[in-house]
Parts: structure tokens; C-alpha cells; sequence
């Protein structure tokens, strides 16, 4: 399995060697592939000890996708950035594991294979399941090397089965690396990862996920990891009413079993969204969330910090949205956790998004901390051109 991942990376060479056979048609196939890409601009400021530090970051992505080719196509993803300028006397090391990093990576290079409702997909890509996904909130998009098979053959249900056998982190540092302001290669998952998960709307308004994933152990003396994730949502008109569960075992010999159950209610009144969640997760362990920083669905994390999975952890999320225009909107998030003995910590956000137009987009963001390590505040601008 680990050996035929590489194909991926020789795609575009294997459909260019089977010209001899119908070279009109393949030739067809790469005139009907799609070239698209994003500019992105990412400045971060945060103030640790009360002292600050930033870190300003350009660069982007670009992807070619080939048209289909007796069910075959093939696809590439390069992304690149590099620091413009940073303020880090105060912290050196304040974002070495994610914003702090010049280079560039090819993040997908994939071989796709489709017939009926099943499509297969091998090689580097980008994976979105609640327990395994890649983060895209920073300058390099995390991506996973493995195949992904997916069939829609079941009325309203989509399950996906997939092993993923390395994992491409933000940042050299953040993939457990030396080398400050490299980019992370695809490094090793283990001994791999295997995941199923099942998204089912057969009723009306409801909508059900359920997903399981196992890390095999590269170490002879530790147990696998295993993650079971649930959860169910229904829409009420202007309501929905949400509810999921984690269960994990962290492969620990002893305090391995941890769950974690939360409830959220949302409201939509035109312009005006409301939002208010709970999670608690028991005093045996620390949950699991799964592979990547995009596998953070736990209902209670706010903007910024994302949800807490430690174990003995109450938490609770209150929020609100505004939309002036379609292309202004407003958000107010307020987000309040309390672990074991510790004092309850908190995160308020302010949420401002402008779309220029359909391709240029800007955020910002403003938060600010209570009882969270020597942290006072993070803010963040994005600003985004997609082609």
C-alpha cells in the first residue's frame, strides 16, 4: 500500500505514455483540463508575555486537473509562500509551527479513477472528513498522501473508506522537524491510518454522520489509536438543532477510553444568525480528534484557539452573525472552557468579511483571551484572490 501511493506522482506521465494507443483522445483530455489557483496574504499579530509579535506571509496555490480519460484523470497542486516581513524578537519561536515558513510543496498529485457512482483517488490530495482533514487556515494547506475511495450507490448516503499513509504539515516544525521556516514534506503517519465514514440524509432535514479511524502503532509496546465520531443534525425552519459524540482510545495503557458528547442550536432569521453550544468530555482521557488540524468539529471551539479535548473539560460557545450586504457580514463569538482544576479560560471574537467580488475576498479577525497561558490577544487579516 505504501508503494502505491507513488503512482500519483508519475500521473502525467502515465497518461502521456499511452499517446500510441489513442493519442486523440488524450490529447483532448489535457486540452479540457483546468488551470486554477489562489493569491493569498496572511498577517498575523499576537501579544504573548505582553509583548508582541507578527509574522506578515504571501504566496498561494496553483492546480491543473485533466479531463477524464476512460475514467482516469489526473491532477497537481503546488503551493508556495514566503515571509514578507516579521517582528519576532520577543517570541523567535511564536509561529515556527505554522506561519513562519518560506518554500514550496507539491501538496496533490493524485490519479483518479471513476465508473458508476465510485470514484478512487490515490496519491498526495486534500481529504475533508470530521476525522481527517487538513486545515487550510494558513499559508500551506495540509494534505495527506493515500487513497480515498467513495461510492454513492445508496439512495442520500456517501461513504467514503480511506488509508492514508503520510500527512503534510504546515510548517518543517509542526511535522516534528528542525529546520525553522522549512516547508513540512510528507512524513510518516505511523504505521498508517484507515478510516470509513457515512454521511445519510434519507430523512427529510436531517442529516447524519458517523466515521471511524485507526492509527496503527509503529511501536511495539503502544496500543492502536482508534476514534469513533458521530453526529446528527435537523433543521426546523429557522432552526437547527445539532448533537455529537466523540470515543476514542488513545492507546495508552492506562486513562486511554475518553468521550466526548456536545449539543448546539443555531438560528437563522434572514440577515441574523444565532448560535449556542455545549460539550463535556469525561475525567478518563483526552479525546482524540482525529489526523490534521481541520479534524476539529467540536461544536464549543471558538474562532481562533478551536475546541479543547482535554480530558474533565466542560465547555460552552455563544455566538452571533450579522449580514449587512451579501458582501459584508459581522460575527461575535464568545467561547468558555474549564478543565479539571484549572480557571475557566475564554476567547471573544470579532469577525469582520468583505467580498470585493466572486473572486477577491477579505477577514479579519480580533480576539482576546482571559486565563489563557500569558496570551492577551490574536488578530488576523486575510485577504484572499481566487482564479
Amino acid at each position: 500500500m505504501k508503494k502505491i501511493v507513488k503512482i500519483s506522482l508519475g500521473a502525467a506521465i502515465i497518461l502521456a505514455s499511452a499517446q500510441n494507443v489513442s493519442a486523440d483522445t488524450l490529447a483532448q483530455a489535457f486540452e479540457n483540463g483546468k488551470v486554477s489557483g489562489e493569491i493569498k496574504s496572511q498577517y498575523f499579530q499576537k501579544e504573548v508575555a505582553d509583548k508582541k509579535v507578527n509574522v506578515w506571509t504571501n504566496g498561494g496555490n496553483l492546480s491543473y486537473v485533466t479531463g477524464a480519460f476512460y475514467g482516469f484523470n489526473a491532477g497537481v497542486t503546488a503551493q508556495a509562500s514566503t515571509v514578507t516581513s516579521s517582528d519576532l524578537k520577543n517570541a523567535p519561536t511564536a509561529y515556527n509551527s505554522d506561519q513562519n515558513v518560506s518554500g514550496a510543496v507539491l501538496s496533490q498529485a493524485y490519479l483518479q479513477y471513476s465508473v458508476a457512482n465510485t470514484t478512487g483517488k490515490v496519491g498526495r490530495q486534500y481529504i475533508s472528513t470530521p476525522l481527517v482533514e487538513g486545515s487550510g487556515s494558513r499559508m500551506f494547506k495540509e494534505s495527506f498522501e493515500g487513497l480515498v475511495v467513495s461510492n454513492t450507490d445508496i439512495a442520500n448516503t456517501t461513504i467514503v473508506a480511506a488509508y492514508v499513509d503520510k500527512e503534510q504539515y504546515r510548517t518543517n516544525i509542526a511535522s516534528g522537524g528542525t529546520n525553522v521556516k522549512a516547508v513540512s514534506d510528507f512524513e510518516q503517519v505511523k504505521d498508517g491510518a484507515y478510516t470509513l465514514y457515512v454521511n445519510n440524509k434519507s430523512i427529510k432535514n436531517l442529516t447524519v454522520d458517523a466515521q471511524y479511524a485507526l492509527i496503527d502503532s509503529n511501536v511495539n509496546t503502544a496500543n492502536d489509536t482508534t476514534v469513533f465520531y458521530a453526529a446528527g443534525s435537523y433543521n426546523i425552519n429557522p432552526f437547527t438543532i445539532e448533537a455529537q459524540t466523540y470515543q476514542s482510545d488513545n492507546g495508552n495503557a492506562t486513562n486511554s477510553d475518553g468521550s466526548a458528547y456536545a449539543v448546539n442550536l443555531l438560528g437563522n432569521f434572514d440577515k441574523l444568525s444565532l448560535g449556542a453550544a455545549y460539550s463535556t468530555i469525561a475525567k478518563d482521557a483526552n479525546i482524540v480528534a482525529g489526523l490534521g488540524n481541520g479534524a476539529d468539529y467540536l461544536y464549543t471551539g471558538p474562532w481562533i484557539y478551536g475546541g479543547v479535548y482535554d480530558a474533565d473539560t466542560d465547555a460552552y460557545k455563544l455566538s452571533a452573525g450579522y449580514k449587512i450586504t451579501t458582501d459584508l457580514s459581522f460575527d461575535l463569538i464568545y467561547g468558555a472552557w474549564k478543565t479539571g482544576t484549572n480557571p475557566t479560560a475564554s476567547e471573544s471574537d470579532f469577525v469582520a468579511t468583505y467580498n470585493f467580488n466572486k473572486n477577491f475576498s477579505t477577514r479579519f479577525i480580533l480576539a482576546s483571551y482571559d486565563n489563557l497561558a500569558n496570551e492577551s490577544y490574536r488578530s488576523r487579516l486575510y485577504a484572499s484572490y481566487k482564479f
